[in-house]
């Protein structure tokens, strides 16, 4: 539905003005996508962010997930729309919930919950990470390995940037921010995550990508 309605005259009329052949056309398709879709999405999630009055640790949470994702996958919806919609609701979600829960923690209590969440995430991409899709498999064992790799290292670097903030004593709600956007990758990598992808779908667009 999305997908027609933004890429594809677009791309017919690139191809109309720059003579592209069947396969060029395609090509200038799949880039448009590359860069339409997401930048939908984030500016979809900021402007929820910001009308719950929680841009930044919407942000925190949203390029966390994103980075991980870089790297191990994760459940991924049929359609660019689920996807728009779900980043709209779950990142704003996690952003506010970082700044209702920050007053009642303590900065050991945060730093408790950044180890904590960081070795079970770490736990769950050691095990299942990285984790493709029909649409874009992982055939080669080297190359798994090599995702796998920075899939773990990311996890680090995300606990060491919160664990550097706290040091600071700076954005306690960003760094519960980062902990919820990398449970959320996380809990993509999971079964229970796929499963959840394929619900979503099922209600948002059924019978879309068979």
């Amino acid at each position: 539905m999305l997908r027609f309605n933004l890429t594809r005259p677009a791309a017919a009329y690139l191809k109309e003005k720059l003579n592209l052949t069947p396969d060029e056309e395609e090509i200038a398709l799949y880039g448009l996508q590359v860069i339409i879709y997401p930048l939908i999405s984030l500016l979809s999630i900021s402007l929820v962010g910001w009308l719950l009055g929680c841009l930044y640790t919407t942000l925190a949470a949203t390029l966390t997930a994103a980075f991980l994702r870089l790297w191990s996958g994760g459940a991924h919806s049929r359609s660019p729309l689920t996807c728009t919609l779900l980043g709209a609701v779950v990142s704003p979600a996690l952003g506010k919930t970082s700044l209702i829960l920050t007053p009642h923690l303590s900065p050991f209590n945060l730093f408790v919950i950044v180890i904590l969440g960081s070795l079970l995430s770490l736990t769950f991409v050691w095990r299942l990470a990285p984790v493709d899709s029909p649409a874009k498999p992982l055939l080669s064992p080297e190359y798994r390995q090599r995702m796998r790799r920075l899939s773990i290292t990311s996890v680090f670097f995300i606990a060491a940037v919160q664990i550097a903030l706290l040091a600071a004593a700076g954005a306690p709600a960003v760094v519960l921010a980062l902990s919820l956007g990398l449970w959320w990758q996380t809990f993509t990598l999971t079964r229970a995550g796929h499963r959840f992808a394929t619900l979503i779908d099922e209600i948002i667009s059924p019978g879309v990508g068979r």
